[in-house]
């Protein structure tokens, strides 16, 4: 048997897989052939291939295997004619190498695959493995290209290093003289990285803005999403908390939903109008929700559509936090092959496929999220075997990052389009879900116009400083000063924000763009969760505007602690100016979140709400800078720009950072935070965590 496949094999080599169903036999036979040649190992050693790399193979075949056939068998029907149980089952099969449990030992590992081939081509096999599992998502909506691509690198990977095994020449790689497995494998890999960008470019850009792409909203119209077997229908990842959220919304009363939707979708148009914006040349809108939230999507879609007139695309939907690991581990993925010259044909590419999706991009008029909540908050295991990337690739990252959004917004312009934020708590947030849902419904539903009015007698006061000084209490040492831009003509002009419930939902914050220079102190932490990551006694230090010092406790070592914020907050970048200072007045939100001590789980989007908060990165005002903006009293918000922000006029590719990361303090943090005029004089706005300018004290009942 073993000698047949080796025939087989070899012909391969001559005459690759001509069709997908043949490609799906090869592996097949890999399979079949890895297992005969591991079990030959004891008893033909001299003729035997290494048992680690069979297993590798083996284990491979086996995941496009199970690829395959969920791909084949799945329609519409297949939901009908099984249970629940069953789908639940073959749901969690499919993705099983993800879950914590069995990730430990899989190939997809890095830390586990560096340990079983050294750390070369550990690195290699891991991320090719790593491609394999993440087809899982494909399956279901027959994606057979992609799936075929991804199985054909498989296979020749196969090959290469069966070739170089038995001393043979390959049609994949040149053979050189002395040339390495590592050397034949990694080149592969690079090659056909590089053949398959422009159709996997061209992908991402059908499904974010193509209206052809209507998978996902033609299911919501029209699927029953009384029968939770709905939920199996995208291919990705189901947990209990994507059931139990479905099962909740489905106890709800339609009026109760179609109003938060009516009020969401009110607040995505509302922001066209405060910034004085035309929405009605724009023909299409995405939405964005985590699977279990479909009846909040489909009412959306109905408001939209037959109210405004906007085509709702849905370029995705996404699980819960399964693989938090997983998806941490390989953050840093392409650090494998970039390189200068990947990095120009990369952004060549990507201009090619944009200038081809043009007249889709262009007819977008913004995104709608809904935010989840709930989740425990992830600390992630540091692993020195995860794929890093070197002082140069960080560069060539920094400018792909920089170019592909200069790229994207020739067509999809800040000042054209709008967004909207909306969060949900999921059952995960504990045994007062249900309690929680309705107060969140309830916060999200809080009266813009009142909280514009008692906002307005902070911005009063704000506009006559000339800078805040902010201090914290307990155990937290903030203690940082604010610079504000000078105002021109202050009866007509304003450096602060009125924000209600429009493109953030809920209400309620005053926010500006500091000035850099004058802006300078220590922002500390306690304890904080950013981007779902914990910072035990987070301490960010800044002078004249931009991050001097920085450091945390999470682990031992102060290089690990300095290392986990540099590629979290930070990233890709060596420092980062503070483009924000905000001041929170949702007490609401805050008292809701004290009640239930559910504040380490609650997204920025409410936090930022919840008291000062200071965002590291860009300005609020990212690529809209020369848009003018006014407050409801008609006032212009004229604090658009900082020193940094500036050059984007002579050079826009080192004005913009891509980041915009929100710190927020607590009110209990809150020692006391004071407007302080040219003159020196101050005006105490909150003290001891709770307001006292008049005019807000009413903020504090809910405290």
């Amino acid at each position: 048997m073993l000698e047949t496949l080796r025939k087989y094999f070899d012909s391969k080599m001559k005459s690759p897989c001509k069709s997908y169903d043949e490609l799906l036999e090869f592996c097949k036979n890999v399979k079949e052939y890895t297992d005969i040649s591991y079990l030959e190992i004891e008893q033909r050693p001299t003729e035997s291939l290494n048992r680690k790399w069979c297993v590798f193979f083996h284990l491979g075949s086996k995941v496009i295997d199970k690829i395959a056939f969920e791909e084949r068998q799945f329609n519409p029907n297949h939901l009908k004619e099984r249970s629940f149980e069953y789908l639940k089952d073959e749901n969690r099969e499919l993705h099983i190498e993800k879950l914590p449990e069995s990730y430990k030992t899989s190939f997809a590992n890095p830390q586990y695959s560096v340990k079983q081939f050294g750390k070369k081509i550990g690195q290699l096999n891991c991320f090719l493995y790593t491609q394999l599992l993440n087809l899982t998502g494909l399956c279901h909506q027959h994606y057979t290209s992609q799936i075929e691509q991804t199985c054909r690198l498989f296979c020749n990977y196969f090959l290469v290093w069966y070739a170089h095994e038995l001393n043979m020449i390959t049609p994949f790689v040149n053979r050189k003289q002395g040339e390495s497995i590592f050397d034949k494998l990694f080149l592969l890999l690079k090659t056909e990285q590089e053949k398959n960008l422009k159709e996997n470019l061209r992908r991402y850009f059908e499904k974010r803005f193509s209206p052809q792409h209507d998978f996902y909203v033609k299911w919501i119209k029209n699927t029953d999403l009384e029968d939770l077997r709905y939920l199996f229908f995208y291919g990705n990842y189901v947990s209990e908390n994507e059931i139990k959220t479905a099962e909740f919304l489905n106890t709800l009363p339609q009026q109760k939903i179609d109003l938060v939707m009516h009020q969401t979708a009110k607040a995505f148009i509302k922001g066209f109008d405060e910034a004085k914006k035309d929405y009605s040349k724009k023909k299409t809108v995405t939405l964005h929700f985590r699977i279990g939230m479909e009846r909040l999507a489909r009412s959306l879609i109905q408001e939209l559509e037959n109210r405004y007139g906007l085509k709702v695309l849905i370029p995705g939907v996404f699980s819960g936090n399964f693989d938090q690991q997983f998806q941490y581990d390989h953050r840093f993925a392409n650090a494998l092959f970039l390189d200068k010259g990947y990095a120009d044909f990369y952004l060549s590419e990507y201009e090619a496929i944009n200038d081809e999706f043009q007249k889709y991009t262009e007819d977008v008029s913004g995104g709608i999220y809904f935010e989840s909540f709930g989740e425990k908050p992830f600390s992630p295991t540091n692993k020195t075997a995860c794929l890093k990337y070197t002082e140069d690739q960080l560069q060539l990252s920094k400018h792909i990052r920089s170019s592909t959004t200069m790229l994207l917004r020739k067509y999809y312009k800040n000042e054209e389009t709008s967004f909207c934020i909306i969060g949900f708590p999921t059952p995960d947030i504990g045994k007062h879900f249900t309690e929680i849902f309705d107060k969140t419904i309830d916060i999200n539903m809080l009266s813009h116009d009142h909280w514009l009015q008692i906002q307005q007698y902070l911005i009063d006061v704000l506009d006559t400083a000339e800078k805040v000084q902010i201090k914290g209490c307990k155990k937290n040492k903030t203690d940082i000063v604010i610079k504000l831009p000078k105002l021109a003509n202050p009866k007509k002009e304003t450096n602060f924000g009125n924000c209600g419930a429009t493109v953030n939902i809920p209400v309620g914050e005053v926010f500006t763009t500091p000035q850099l220079k004058g802006t300078n102190g220590l922002l500390h932490l306690p304890k904080t969760f950013l981007s779902d990551l914990l910072y035990k006694d987070l301490e960010i230090e800044f002078k004249d505007g931009w991050i001097s010092r920085y450091d945390c406790k999470n682990y031992k070592r102060f290089e690990d602690n300095k290392k986990y914020i540099e590629e979290n907050l930070i990233f890709p970048h060596k420092t980062l100016p503070i483009g924000e200072f905000a001041i929170g007045t949702n007490t609401l939100a805050y008292s809701v979140a004290k009640k239930y001590k559910i504040l380490p789980v609650l997204p920025i989007l409410i936090i930022e709400k919840m008291g000062p908060h200071f965002a590291i990165g860009d300005t609020c005002y990212y690529r809209e800078e020369d848009v003018s903006v006014f407050n409801p009293d008609g006032k212009e918000i004229i604090s658009r720009d900082n020193e940094h922000s500036i050059i984007r006029k002579s050079d826009p590719l080192k004005a913009y950072f891509n980041v915009h990361t929100d710190i927020t303090l607590p009110y209990d943090e809150i020692g006391s935070i004071k407007a302080i005029k040219k003159n020196g004089e101050s005006i105490d706005i909150i003290k001891d965590g709770k307001f006292v300018l008049k005019g807000t004290t009413e903020l504090n009942k809910y405290l």
